[in-house]
């Protein structure tokens, strides 16, 4: 499981890179993660040799949200004054990205259908 680690620690480290060194208008991270999707998509990287580190991180993916919510917590009187403002802000972008989410799925469903429907039709 260390060579898993070490392979994707060295797929994150070459994304960073490739995002400083190509001044891309992206986080080094996300670049990390397109590198990784496109090497699995592209069959370059098989899943197999990192499924076992990525299930384990998978299954530990709370302890990354530990530092941010400690960090907020400290910040605590800072954002008292814009706290309301700062609720009100989570809950309607998390309605709205829900809505949306849901309506581009079921675009995609209906869209799914009726290709199907011409397949059919197409085939008879």
């Amino acid at each position: 499981m260390l060579r898993e680690f070490m392979l994707i620690f060295t797929i994150n480290y070459v994304g960073i890179l490739l995002s400083k060194i190509l001044h891309l208008p992206l986080p080094g991270t996300i670049a990390s993660l397109l590198l990784l999707f496109l090497m699995l998509q592209f069959k370059v990287l098989k899943l197999e040799k990192i499924e076992n580190a990525g299930n384990f991180l998978l299954l530990n993916m709370t302890i990354f949200f530990m530092p941010p919510t400690v960090k907020i917590i400290d910040s605590y009187e800072l954002l008292e004054k814009d706290l309301f403002k700062i609720i009100v802000i989570i809950i309607v972008s998390t309605f709205l990205t829900m809505g949306i989410t849901g309506k581009v799925v079921q675009l995609m469903i209906d869209f799914k259908e009726r290709k199907e429907k011409n397949n059919e039709r197409d085939n008879c």
